[in-house]
């Protein structure tokens, strides 16, 4: 333990690089702000996505896709903010920030940055179909969560010095069954959960989904649905690419999610299933 203690990050690092980043686009600012407040109003929203020609597009599109359902096309942002709710917005809109740089070094966490953002279209995906299944009241934030719950991961990726991943690389190579997540902690003193939502509180995201993107790999017992939401769109997504997540706490908190929210295995045989068909559709979307 000793040895590893000049490799750790403070809090404020991770704050000091959060300031670092650069800002959110004055529409996603927007949305966020008027998402804010629940009795936002609905011209509002369309006041300021119709500024945003790629932004009117996606939503459009999304909204006259075949995920959606509905023969009648939608032919105005007000149909498609009708269509899709205010949470499928705010994900449309993060998308672009959530996307990391092509230069982002991610190799210590075994991930490269097309492997990162295909993981996290795919945990969106499996939100989605949780969330249309009404297995419970998620909120309007479950997409949201499921898109930024790892990035994190591109935050201490900033902080990774040779020396630490180096350091992280043997950890993993001398503790087997343990995970990424567990060496960010011994390494780093933090891990990615934590860098994610001390981001998201940065860029004044609702607090409960800074809460669940904290949470989502080792909930307190005071757990909510949104949290066991992102916990299960998560391994969701990881089983569909064929590398779960078989860390003991991780299975643990995926059989406690499961409990809490009432999946049976044909319930979420089938949300995995339909997440993997709604997969591709996303990210050309989100791209």
């Amino acid at each position: 333990m000793i040895r590893f203690q000049s490799s750790r990050l403070s809090a404020e690092a991770l704050a000091a690089t959060a300031r670092e980043l650069p800002p959110l686009a004055n529409t996603t600012s927007r949305i966020i702000d008027i998402l804010g407040d629940p009795m936002f109003e609905v011209s509002e929203l369309i006041k300021v996505i119709a500024l945003d020609p790629v932004l009117t597009a996606k939503l459009l599109r999304l909204a006259n896709s075949a995920a959606c359902g509905i023969f009648r096309p939608a032919a105005t942002v007000g149909d498609a903010i009708v269509r899709l709710g205010s949470g499928t917005i705010l994900t449309l809109a993060l998308s672009t920030t959530g996307k990391p740089p092509a230069e982002a070094d991610l190799s210590a966490f075994g991930l490269t940055t097309q492997s990162y953002w295909r993981h996290c279209v795919a945990s969106v995906a499996a939100a989605e179909e949780l969330a249309a299944r009404r297995v419970a009241k998620f909120g309007s934030g479950l997409s949201a969560a499921a898109l930024l719950h790892d990035f994190g991961k591109l935050i201490l990726a900033r902080h990774l010095t040779p020396e630490r991943s180096a350091l992280m690389a043997e950890f993993l190579a001398t503790h087997p069954g343990r995970c990424s997540i567990d060496a960010e902690r011994e390494i780093l003193g933090v891990d990615h959960a934590l860098a994610g939502a001390v981001v998201t509180r940065h860029w004044k995201l609702p607090e409960e989904i800074s809460m669940a993107i904290q949470n989502h790999h080792n909930p307190p017992d005071w757990e909510q649905d949104l949290w066991n939401g992102v916990i299960l769109a998560n391994q969701i997504a990881l089983e569909n690419d064929g590398h779960p997540d078989v860390s003991i706490d991780t299975l643990e908190s995926v059989a406690d999610a499961i409990m809490a929210l009432g999946v049976d295995d044909q319930t979420y045989q089938s949300i995995a299933k339909a997440s993997q068909d709604r997969f591709q559709q996303l990210l050309d979307l989100f791209d």
